[in-house]
């Protein structure tokens, strides 16, 4: 396979408010703890 046949990936999106995929993911990270947080202290 030629280098022009290879699959490069894609992002799934270029409409985005960071710069990397990592800020992006540690704030869903973050956000998804503080769900989790809410939840075990919510519904008790």
């Amino acid at each position: 396979m030629s280098e022009e046949e290879t699959p490069k990936f894609q992002r799934g999106s270029a409409l985005t408010i960071f710069q990397t995929d990592r800020q992006e993911d540690r704030l869903a990270l973050v956000l998804s703890l503080l769900i989790a947080l809410g939840v075990y202290f919510l519904v008790d």
